[in-house]
């Protein structure tokens, strides 16, 4: 049987810094190569970085053109899916179960169905497959990557019981 200590003495730490790594990433490819009227513009000036991000900008906006649409576009939600499966593997010390299970499944649920309603035009936006992909794959992933670390407990529990 998997024991806690040993899922948080390595494990964890690797779920951590996947977790910032891609939250990160895909964080970066926003602010060096996408339009700056996005959220995290306004953000960034309340954090007095603007003129740092400003920066960054001038070096890489020049390089957008060798830059695929799929890693402007799509792979920030992708990277974005993964880090929160990452960290709330973490937090739940790699338990899956009855009681937990929504927690892991509603970010990637939100996103996933907002891109299907944008199919059906029930909600504003264009949908696009590929951002569907890289939800599916960004939700995916990290269980492929740590499933031998994950405990799943899908049995008959009293969750009072376990405490």
């Amino acid at each position: 049987m998997k024991s806690i200590n040993n899922f948080f003495s390595k494990q964890s730490i690797i779920l951590l810094f996947g977790s910032g790594v891609s939250l990160l990433a895909g964080t970066l490819i926003y602010v060096l190569f996408r339009t700056t009227s996005l959220r995290i513009f306004s953000w960034s000036e309340l954090v007095g970085i603007r003129g740092l991000l400003n920066k960054s900008r001038e070096y890489s906006i020049s390089y957008i053109k060798y830059v695929p649409d799929w890693i402007l576009f799509s792979l920030p939600d992708g990277l974005w899916i993964f880090s929160y499966i990452c960290f709330t593997l973490y937090i739940w010390k790699g338990f899956i179960t009855v009681n937990n299970i929504v927690w892991f499944i509603i970010v990637p649920f939100i996103a996933i169905g907002s891109e299907i309603l944008q199919l059906f035009q029930l909600l504003p936006g264009t949908f696009d497959i590929t951002d569907l992909l890289f939800y599916l794959i960004g939700f995916i992933l990290p269980f492929i990557i740590f499933k031998k670390s994950i405990i799943y407990k899908f049995k008959n529990q009293n969750y009072e019981q376990t405490f």
